[in-house]
């Protein structure tokens, strides 16, 4: 099979497209045909040795997996050749943990195409347990473009960050994949949010996801704006999948025993924390990782009852990963970049 493999860390043109061997399917296995997968911005880091430097070369990535079955393990009597399905974007990948819940708190839980291979291939090998039955109806490239985003979204705002009718919710980057996913799960709960973006023609993008205030941080300081918004009180809630660069006024935009909770990189790993206005404003900060299957199912299940939309940006054919890689790392996108093998 045909699949976009790297030998190496680096830059987006360490990708190689290649022949490999085709996996087989043990007990308890599925193999999927890939009909597409998303690209997250987790793989960029990946690519790059940002997240785990210890991967096995040559290894294919990949999360996102909208396809169908292409063939059945022994012990698997719930599906047959031919049918459609998502496959589960983190999962705990040694069989000992299986029995942990939620999954994302198992040890050995990760993000689907980090030790183990992939989507970013024509096939991809995965338990049977950790897929789900594609009922959505849409393409496959509208499909793979939620599952870990929205699998993160449903963790981040309804579990840790409690949304419900009426809350003000502030969500950064709100026209990237992840911002889209918060604005329309923090919308469905009920609440009224305000996200930023970085160019006016991002606007759009953050507004269609159903936001209520878009702000162009580069126009507007986010956090004096969402003050304005709230009258001076603050929103109840921040979902920031930004970091750093952002932290000081995330919290400045919180309210009285606000809760803020935290799951992306992108804008630095490092912030400084003023211990003073922690205890006597009673925030709770919460870290965030992807989510249980439970969580999972749910988000999927408004997928599929048209109650949260896919937004895909742009598709690319897998052979050429590096530049939908490169597009991504543009920061151009506005929605998800979806491989088609």
């Amino acid at each position: 099979m045909k699949a976009a493999v790297i030998h190496r860390f680096g830059k987006a043109d360490v990708f190689q497209y290649e022949d490999v061997q085709q996996p087989g399917a043990g007990a308890g296995e599925l193999i999927v045909r890939v009909g597409a997968c998303g690209i997250n911005r987790y793989d960029l880091y990946l690519r790059m040795g940002a997240v785990f430097t210890d991967l096995a070369f040559p290894h294919v990535m990949g999360a996102d997996v909208a396809g169908t079955v292409a063939a059945v393990g022994e012990s698997v009597s719930e599906w047959h050749e031919g049918d459609r399905v998502i496959v589960t974007p983190g999962y705990p990948i040694d069989p000992a943990d299986w029995t942990v819940m939620p999954e994302n708190q198992a040890p050995s839980f990760e993000v689907t195409g980090t030790h183990t291979w992939g989507g970013n291939a024509e096939y991809i090998r995965v338990p049977a347990r950790f897929v789900i039955r594609d009922n959505t109806g849409l393409p496959p490239e509208e499909v793979a473009a939620m599952p870990l985003v929205l699998m993160t979204a449903v963790h981040a705002v309804e579990t840790l960050g409690q949304v419900r009718a009426g809350n003000h919710v502030l969500v950064q980057a709100g026209a990237s994949g992840s911002g889209q996913a918060c604005v329309q799960v923090a919308k469905l709960l009920g609440a009224r949010v305000a996200t930023t973006v970085g160019s006016i023609d991002k606007m759009e993008t953050a507004s269609s996801a159903g936001a209520e205030l878009v702000i162009n941080y580069k126009e507007q300081n986010f956090a004096e704006t969402v003050l304005d918004w709230t009258d001076g009180v603050g929103v109840d809630v921040v979902i920031d999948n930004v970091g750093g660069s952002v932290f000081e006024d995330n919290l400045r935009a919180l309210r009285l025993g606000g809760t803020f909770v935290n799951f992306g990189l992108v804008g630095g790993m490092k912030a400084t924390l003023n211990i003073r206005d922690l205890f006597f404003r009673q925030h709770h900060l919460v870290g965030s990782f992807m989510g249980s299957l439970a969580e999972w199912k749910r988000g999927m299940g408004w997928l599929a009852e048209g109650k949260i939309k896919a937004c895909v940006d742009r598709t690319f054919p897998l052979s050429d990963i590096s530049e939908a890689h490169r597009y991504i790392e543009s920061r151009a996108v506005r929605g998800k970049v979806v491989l088609i093998p």
